[in-house]
């Protein structure tokens, strides 16, 4: 059933830790919104004063309201900074991306339109290359990239296209729902149903698709967005996987218990 949400009823959550260069890029990409959400909450999973010295320089100048989460920096604690930023989160619906994103203009105006009830949105992501992720980094007020950007590895999934997004998004299924934590959006009411995050998860990888599978057995379906709410993924190194093991079995756990709420989840908060 199509929903009647407005920008005002989004809560935008940008994750971030340490790269106050691209969170900037990130915001000011934010900024430039055709629909603006109610508010951005940067979930910080502990990053040095730099981070802060950025959102207060924007603060003044924001759009909208700009809230900073922070907890000690003990490891990657994704799961927990998300659930801590939730709970702040004053909007119904809950659109989550990363702060190495570069927001299409369209993208929170495309999540509105593809939001529906008993459903969770699962996007994709454009990445870039380390040129042009520099390059954007440096001159952060820059337009987004679009299709014909340079530095693009995958430019096709730079295509927006709403008619081929709405029959994608109604003919697509998959057997399986998964997550991707850079472009996912849900009903504030459907994360509480499963208490958010699973917190039992350290290090990257795998919390996404936990609590993708956990919407899942509680009957809140996956829609698979593609050819809309198009985001940017500028170029990092990648995160040490010395955890990974450890979270495909914590998640394989999960799933053969049948799991639906996170024991370590949001209502800690």
């Amino acid at each position: 059933m199509k929903t009647d949400i407005k920008g005002s009823d989004i809560s935008l959550i940008v994750s971030t830790y340490n790269r106050p260069d691209a969170l900037e890029a990130c915001l000011e990409s934010i900024r430039r919104q055709k629909v603006l959400p109610l508010e951005v909450i940067v979930a910080d999973d502990g990053s040095g004063p730099e981070t802060k010295k950025v959102l207060s320089r924007l603060e003044s100048t924001f759009p909208i309201s700009l809230i900073h989460v922070w907890h000690e920096d003990k490891g990657f604690r994704l799961a927990k900074i998300r659930n801590r930023a939730m709970a702040k989160a004053r909007g119904t619906y809950i659109v989550q991306t990363d702060g190495d994103m570069l927001l299409n203009p369209y993208f929170i105006a495309d999540h509105l339109r593809f939001a529906r009830e008993n459903h969770y949105v699962k996007g994709v992501r454009v990445r870039m290359d380390e040129k042009s992720s520099q390059y954007r980094c440096r001159f952060p007020r820059q337009s987004t990239p679009g299709i014909f950007s340079a530095g693009l590895a995958d430019r096709l999934k730079a295509f927006r296209f709403l008619p081929a997004a709405v029959w994608f998004a109604s003919h697509f299924k998959k057997g399986k729902a998964y997550g991707l934590g850079c472009n996912m959006a849900f009903f504030k009411k459907d994360i509480m149903t499963v208490n958010g995050y699973d917190e039992s998860f350290e290090g990257w990888g795998r919390e996404d698709d936990d609590i993708a599978h956990r919407l899942h057995r509680a009957g809140i379906k996956m829609r698979d967005l593609r050819f809309a709410a198009v985001c940017f993924h500028l170029w990092h190194p990648e995160n040490s996987r010395d955890d990974m093991e450890e979270n495909i079995r914590l998640c394989r756990l999960r799933d053969e218990a049948g799991t639906i709420r996170a024991e370590k989840g949001i209502d800690r908060y």
